[in-house]
């Protein structure tokens, strides 16, 4: 079956005319100033959104699933503690499901390349909607630990598919716009699932345990719905993908392939250092929000807030990472939580929480497409599957590993050792990056001119020209 691309859009408005060699637009009749402004913007964002109906459909799957996985993260912990468990059985149960994230991601290569990325996505979000029912029902600790890494099989799966679906069924202009859009509905979808999450248990009746237990149902059924957009699919539910003839071409030489196997490490090892970081702090948010006064309709309000935030604002990645370049607009973005958890550590008050929380969801939603697609442009093909996979697996692990820690630390100390864990491991991350991707050969020799600022592009473009006069 061919590949349907989008209708192409003209550059202005329908009812324009244009004249001579110039095809400057001339209207057939007199229009205010705003008037045409509008027109201009409403053909950028047709332009810019026209996508092919199956990335239509993914993006429609992304807002129903993550639904689900909204709700959960507002209310599984608040349901843990009316079961009387305390922090520490949070981050264990965190820890498991996390760790087995890490190993759903570490084989996810093998698996997209044998099943597709269409069925290894469907497969892996069934799963975790099924344990995601069973765990809204379970009261013992050990079932929920073993529910708990059945989940995390298929979060997975959720979470690691989204860029390799858009790698392969996007052209390459499109992506960058796509990635930030994906990103952004995914924190619409959490925000949904914040607002379900935070209303929906003192609308229902009966004890707390029991509200959080049908909140959690509702919140299921609702990331089910999202599997429907999938089998309406056309070319992606059969398919491979869109030829990508600017790709990176693999490695042919022992100095080349020794350079994408570096290429690879660091980009991992920067996810597993920023995890550390993200686990020692954002598994046990919600519950510190409560510590400082919070009720459950509040932390709703307060991650609906977030995600509205990430969703409208994480739109501006790619005008980022134009005007930045990707390696100093991933650092700025990643790094500007800092502040904010320094603050936290000496001046702990629920306002400042709250605007701390919507910054860092904010700065997650503009900067995972920015350097996802970095590395799109960094590595060839067949690296790509391996390095998602891999860096989601050094993501979970760390996550786990933090978290688990985490809840003993924060039983012990509180919850300011963990924020300034947050900002060493994220400023060490960050040092990493740019340390390194700042002398890659593609990127110094000016071939990856994107990931640069406009005004130290310039200066290699001349330089690559001077050889050839």
């Amino acid at each position: 079956m061919p590949n349907r691309l989008p209708p192409s859009v003209p550059p202005f408005p329908p009812e324009a005319e244009y004249t001579g060699a110039m095809r400057q637009p001339v209207p057939r009749r007199r229009r205010t100033r705003g008037g045409n402004v509008l027109s201009i913007l409403l053909g950028n964002i047709r332009r810019r959104f026209a996508f092919s109906r199956d990335v239509q459909l993914f993006l429609l799957y992304n807002l129903l699933a993550n639904v689900g996985w909204g709700v959960f993260t507002l209310i599984f912990n608040l349901y843990l503690r009316e079961l009387n468990l305390r922090e520490n059985d949070m981050g264990a149960f965190n820890a498991v499901q996390t760790l087995f994230m890490a190993a759903g991601a570490a084989t996810m290569g093998m698996v997209l390349d044998k099943l597709g990325i269409w069925r290894s996505t469907v497969v892996g979000v069934s799963i975790f909607l099924a344990a995601a029912l069973a765990m809204a029902f379970a009261e013992q600790p050990s079932l929920i630990l073993v529910l708990s890494a059945i989940s995390g099989i298929g979060l997975a799966y959720l979470f690691t598919t989204t860029m390799p679906f858009i790698i392969a069924w996007t052209r390459r202009d499109e992506r960058q716009v796509v990635s930030a859009l994906a990103f952004s509905v995914v924190s619409l979808s959490t925000t949904l699932g914040s607002l379900i999450g935070g209303f929906l248990p003192d609308a229902l009746p009966g004890s707390d345990l029991l509200a959080y237990r049908w909140t959690l149902v509702a919140g299921t059924l609702i990331g089910a719905l999202g599997l429907v957009p999938m089998f309406m699919m056309g070319p992606a539910r059969i398919g491979h993908g869109l030829p990508d003839p600017t790709a990176q071409q693999e490695a042919s030489d022992p100095v080349q392939r020794r350079q994408v196997r570096n290429d690879v490490w660091v980009f991992v090892a920067v996810g597993g250092l920023m995890a550390i970081g993200a686990g020692m702090v954002f598994p046990f948010y919600n519950v510190y929000l409560t510590t400082l006064g919070a009720n459950a309709a509040t932390v709703g309000y307060i991650y609906a807030l977030a995600g509205l935030s990430a969703a409208g604002i994480g739109l501006l990645a790619p005008m980022i990472s134009r005007r930045l370049g990707s390696l100093v607009g991933v650092a700025v973005v990643r790094l500007s939580i800092v502040p904010f958890y320094l603050a936290l550590i000496f001046v702990p008050s629920l306002p400042l929480a709250a605007v701390t929380h919507i910054i860092r969801q904010t700065s997650v939603s503009m900067a995972w497409p920015i350097d996802s697609t970095f590395i799109a442009e960094v590595l060839p093909p067949r690296a790509r599957s391996r390095v998602y996979g891999m860096r989601s697996a050094a993501w979970n692990l760390g996550y786990s590993l933090a978290s688990l820690a985490a809840g003993f630390l924060i039983v012990q100390f509180g919850y300011e050792v963990t924020f300034l864990d947050l900002v060493v491991f994220s400023v060490v991350a960050m040092v990493l990056f740019i340390g390194y991707y700042a002398r890659h050969p593609r990127v110094r020799s000016g071939e990856l001119s994107g990931a640069l600022p406009p005004w130290k592009r310039a200066p290699l473009a001349i330089a690559a020209e001077e050889p050839a006069a």
